[in-house]
């Protein structure tokens, strides 16, 4: 078969994509996976005292630094998701919200009691924060590939990070429903460090799981 009647042949069964289908898609990965993340959350890891904690300005502290990563990696994952789409600004969002988090940190340090330093860094839970986030991240992370598999990204592996990036963001404000951790330094160090570690995990799967 010559290559022109080949292309003739597949142009005849292109049916034209509904405005805004590619939206609704990534947003129910993103719901569909987050309410599987939550769910383990609340059944598994429980819950810190809500209305307590909503009182205080560390807990919105921690959730507009994850909620803001999360919606920059959701219009990333959005972008790349389609061929031709330009990143935009998103991704320079994206460092400047964590520049300002590890300041925030940075001046919290400096701030606080030598005595006291390591303790505000480390608080109680460094050792599972990072892992747990990445875990809680999976989930999301799954949905997200299956919904972006239908679409067509074209630089796979960047998407696959993409992915990793907003699957650990929203991961990482879902933990924080459980997370007892209030200093920035904490924040801008083990919650960053879990958001990075699914990213790498989405760079490294991402060029195999998103292939056409």
């Amino acid at each position: 078969m010559r290559t022109a009647d080949l292309i003739e042949l597949l142009a005849r069964d292109v049916r034209a994509t509904a405005p805004g289908a590619v939206d609704r898609r990534l947003l129910a990965a993103l719901a569909g996976g987050g309410l599987v993340t939550l769910a383990i959350v609340v059944l598994g890891l429980h819950c810190q005292p809500l209305l307590a904690a909503a009182q205080q300005p560390w807990f919105w502290m921690k959730a507009a630094y994850t909620g803001l990563l999360t919606v920059s990696g959701a219009i990333i994952v959005r972008r790349l998701s389609v061929p031709g789409a330009r990143l935009g600004a998103a991704p320079v969002a994206a460092a400047l919200i964590v520049l300002a988090m590890a300041a925030l940190g940075t001046g919290q340090m400096i701030a606080a009691a030598p005595a006291g330093r390591l303790a505000l860094w480390l608080g109680h839970t460094w050792r599972i924060c990072s892992p747990l986030i990445l875990l809680l991240a999976l989930p999301i992370y799954a949905c997200l590939i299956a919904a972006i598999r239908r679409l067509a990204p074209t630089r796979l592996a960047l998407t696959g990070a993409a992915a990793g990036f907003v699957a650990g963001a929203l991961a990482a404000t879902l933990y924080g429903l459980h997370c007892p951790e209030q200093a920035a330094a904490f924040v801008a160090t083990w919650y960053t460090l879990g958001i990075a570690a699914a990213t790498a995990l989405g760079a490294l799967t991402g060029g195999r799981l998103l292939r056409w």
